[in-house]
């Protein structure tokens, strides 16, 4: 199964390499909503901490609804979905795929774009810290993201259909996340927001399940 998923993850990024029109977008306007929001919390100083993680935060939801909206609907379209569904590939492999390939893309992303964050808002804190929220929520993120994206397959309107699915379902791990990297921006350690980062892995943990027994179950009925 590992051997069946990494193929799938592997073709993915081959197919992504050879445009580079998702990747290069979802850099270009990260950096243009960090530059942006530093302007504005230069202008209200007091509110940087909140800006700063409002910004991140956005940025996650953002590289999410662009890549997961086209992770299955490419299959689809071209007709590979199908050829997925005949072939003797497990079920599981598929969806380990799809979710090693938009998390790397994401956490890629988020990489190539964190030193020009810490760059424009120079925030006192743990930045490593900060990344432990990030990581843990596009986990479970992208387990939501393929779920909903499982559903909406073969829906007219699918990628308006994903997001708003999608969305409330984001809101628990989003408001969890905004409030621990707040307080990390603020002087908070490990033993202020230990809480909350055990509630994000929970939440990891039940969609990441849910959407492993969808893949499996969709495969048997189709």
């Amino acid at each position: 199964m590992i051997r069946q998923a990494m193929a799938i993850a592997y073709k993915d990024f081959q197919i992504e390499s050879g445009k580079l029109r998702l990747f290069t977008s979802l850099i270009s306007l990260s950096f243009s909503l960090i530059f942006l929001s530093s302007l504005v919390s230069a202008k209200i100083p007091e509110s940087k901490p909140e800006m700063a993680a409002l910004t991140m935060w956005l940025i996650l939801i953002y590289l999410l609804f662009q890549t997961l909206n086209r992770s299955l609907a490419t299959e689809d379209e071209s007709g590979c979905w199908d050829a997925f569904l005949i072939c003797p590939i497990s079920p599981r492999a598929i969806f380990l795929g799809k979710f090693i390939y938009n998390l790397l893309l994401i956490i890629l992303v988020e990489l190539i774009t964190f030193p020009f964050y810490l760059l424009f808002f120079n925030l006192p804190g743990s930045f490593v810290l900060t990344l432990v929220p990030i990581c843990l929520a596009a986990l479970g993120f992208v387990a939501v993201g393929l779920l909903v994206s499982l559903f909406s397959l073969g829906n007219q309107g699918r990628e308006l259909l994903s997001n708003v699915t999608s969305l409330p379902l984001f809101l628990p791990a989003l408001f969890l996340g905004l409030s621990i990297t707040v307080d990390l921006y603020k002087g908070g350690g490990l033993q202020d927001v230990w809480k909350q980062i055990l509630l994000l892995g929970i939440y990891d943990l039940v969609f990441i399940a849910i959407s492993f027994i969808a893949f499996d179950t969709n495969h048997i009925e189709s």
